[in-house]
């Protein structure tokens, strides 16, 4: 399903691009992005009529015409019975606008909360020009000191957990 709802996230950011009504419609994908899973449920479920899951979903978009963009957008993701990915492809259409804008967003792991300015300085040396980092800080317990940024894929470890293991591995190899 990750496929179809990218491809769809695709379309609509494309079709919103080219329209230039981006802006204007991100306040009402981020709210979409962040849809109950219990409502994508219902969104889905073939056995509630297809008119009412459309119709309310149109209701909580404040009632777009059928003439707009994301009015077309329901139309055709009704009509496909898509309904349910409705959460997943705004994520996705947020997601690539980041990357496109050149925004990465990160995770810095430590034994204990850091201090904002720390992870606003770890932030701006990650950053470069065209990329903009912006980092999260969470806590693990099992970190005994340093911290761990990922970003994406990308893992930078600097923890005396990982200087250990480096040193346990350069005695067992000597």
């Amino acid at each position: 399903m990750s496929q179809v709802a990218t491809r769809y996230a695709r379309a609509l950011s494309q079709a919103l691009e080219s329209q230039n009504q981006f802006e204007s419609a991100r306040p009402v994908l981020a709210a979409l992005s962040e849809l109950p899973s219990e409502l994508t449920a219902t969104l889905a479920d073939p056995t509630i009529p297809l008119a009412a899951r459309e119709g309310a979903l149109r209701k909580s978009l404040g009632s777009p015409s059928a003439d707009s963009l994301l009015g077309r957008f329901v139309e055709l993701l009704a009509r496909k019975r898509r309904l349910g990915l409705i959460d997943k492809i705004c994520q996705i259409v947020l997601e690539m606008e980041r990357t496109k804008a050149g925004i990465v967003d990160g995770d810095v792991a430590s034994q204990s909360a850091l201090e904002a300015d720390i992870v606003s300085r770890l932030a701006s040396s990650l950053s470069s020009p065209g990329r903009t980092v912006q980092l999260t800080n969470s806590v693990d317990s099992s970190i005994l000191g340093g911290f761990r940024v990922r970003l994406g894929a990308t893992v930078l470890d600097a923890t005396i957990n990982n200087q250990l293991q480096q040193a346990r591995k350069a005695l067992l190899s000597a």
